[in-house]
């Protein structure tokens, strides 16, 4: 039975039933994680068995993968469904019954009011509003980010007890609820790449972080929307606190827009393509098995796999770096003629 889909009917059975959401586990000695809010969202979960909640969960996200690929590259969407599949990320996501492709979904379908409802779902699709703040949308971020303080204003009126347990007793920044060792693989963060380093200075976190956000956000604005969401979406795994391989779903978009550059033989784009193949489950297994020892846990190619999707950031913000130095060197080329 999918872990996570269990996690989510069980807390909704919890916040259905009255009982403090947050005090413990809720399913299996595994404890619920995210706002209020999407407790509530997760509803209609508890009205079905677990058997039918499963093969439902399974179909949606079928088909929000389908119209994810066919949003970001209408010719290429089979392509981009087939090659999705075999990474960790979607395969993950959908072999736990989780949620981040409606959230991925949400934020390409309605930048405005969906960027909102993701972020009331789970906190990271707030890095969207952040973009939009810094793109001087400042009537997109307000409505942003007035849906995203409208969910939680839904939690605080039909669960008050767990919202101040969650949003003023701190439980949304308690980062062990999710994962008790934060340096461990399964962390593909800046955070958990840094305790694996042995480098636990919250300072060098922040800082690295804040590089990340500045250099993604200033790559986005020059790309077109598709890319910018990609960029954005895995800075924002990049950055948070916790993030399991699942959470990087930010990928799809940016498979279409490999599949679409190098269908246009732009070979520079062959940069990030080593590291999405890489993602795929039996090979971040070596590093990362869900169960059981891992086949390696120390040495060069263990750092590279424990790090991948942060690698796999930066090898996608290579082509357009190189690209904003080309048009530099021709306008600057311009200007002296």
């Amino acid at each position: 039975m999918p872990v996570d889909l269990a996690v989510y009917r069980a807390g909704a059975e919890f916040a259905r039933a009255g009982t403090d959401l947050y005090a413990g586990p809720v399913n299996n000695g595994l404890q619920f994680t995210y706002p209020p809010f999407s407790a509530i969202v997760f509803l209609p979960l508890t009205v079905m068995s677990l058997g039918v909640a499963q093969t439902v969960v399974v179909v949606v996200n079928g088909v929000l993968l389908c119209f994810i690929a066919w949003r970001c590259a209408p010719r290429w969407w089979p392509v981009v469904v087939v090659v999705a599949l075999c990474t960790e990320a979607v395969h993950t996501s959908v072999n736990l019954g989780q949620v981040n492709l409606a959230l991925v979904a949400l934020v390409l379908a309605a930048p405005r009011v969906g960027v909102g409802i993701a972020a009331g779902v789970k906190l990271t699709p707030l890095v969207f509003v952040a973009h939009l703040v810094v793109r001087r949308e400042f009537a997109a971020a307000s409505v942003a980010g007035a849906t995203a303080l409208g969910t939680v204003g839904v939690g605080f009126l039909l669960l008050p007890g767990d919202s101040v347990d969650y949003w003023l007793n701190g439980m949304f920044a308690d980062s062990t609820r999710v994962f008790a060792e934060a340096g461990s693989p399964h962390n593909q963060s800046v955070r958990g790449m840094l305790l694996r380093l042995g480098v636990a200075d919250p300072l060098a976190w922040v800082a690295i972080s804040a590089a990340v956000l500045v250099g993604a956000f200033w790559l986005a604005n020059r790309v077109e929307r598709t890319h910018a969401v990609a960029l954005v979406g895995m800075a924002g795994a990049a950055v948070s606190p916790w993030s399991w391989g699942h959470h990087w779903v930010w990928v799809v978009p940016l498979i279409a827009v490999v599949v679409r550059e190098l269908a246009l033989r732009r070979w520079v784009w062959l940069v990030p393509v080593p590291f999405l193949l890489a993602t795929a489950p039996p090979v971040l297994a070596v590093v990362n098995p869900l169960e059981g020892t891992p086949a390696l846990s120390s040495g060069p190619l263990w750092f590279v796999l424990s790090n991948l999707y942060l690698l796999l950031l930066l090898a996608s913000m290579v082509p357009v770096a190189l690209n904003a130095l080309r048009d530099h060197r021709v306008s600057k080329l311009g200007t002296t003629q």
